[in-house]
């Protein structure tokens, strides 16, 4: 769930810095649109994760459910050698289409553009550069903090 914090947290970043440069409007409400739409289809992708995996479950009778948790492990969809590549498949597979469904939503109803796959992840670079860059500081504030050091120093002396 850490993951899927991070990537709503990304999402919410990039539809802002859409809409600001889009002058949509009510950028407050594209955000929150988008947030919620990502943790209801990745909600709606965990269940279905559920229940595909119990769709391809061997239960085949009601010892079986009376077994136990380890007893249950042995079988399923999730067993043998692509067990654990359709675990992670499903793993990240509602972070991908929540994802997907936010891009689109962003390129048809945001923006009223064309749909095209390059145009879906448009501003994302955009907007990891004008992250990092949130974390530098300017030349202004590096000489405001020398300044005020230098202040205090010749103060010091003084005394």
């Amino acid at each position: 769930m850490v993951l899927g914090g991070i990537i709503s947290i990304l999402i919410a970043i990039w539809i802002f810095r859409t809409a600001r440069e889009a002058k949509t409007g009510n950028t407050f409400y594209w955000v929150l649109a988008s947030v919620v739409i990502f943790l209801v289809v990745q909600t709606m992708m965990i269940y279905f994760n559920a229940m595909i995996i119990e769709i391809f479950d061997t239960d085949i009778s009601d010892a079986y459910d009376n077994a136990g948790i380890y007893d249950n492990d042995a079988a399923g969809l999730q067993s043998g050698p692509g067990g654990t590549l359709i675990g992670i498949i499903f793993e990240f597979l509602p972070f991908v289409t929540s994802f997907f469904v936010i891009a689109v939503l962003r390129l048809l109803l945001m923006l009223r553009q064309a749909f095209g796959f390059m145009a879906l992840f448009s501003g994302i670079k955009e907007t990891f550069i004008a992250i990092g860059d949130s974390f530098k500081t300017s030349d202004l504030e590096a000489t405001a903090v020398n300044t005020t050091e230098e202040i205090e120093e010749t103060t010091k002396e003084k005394e």
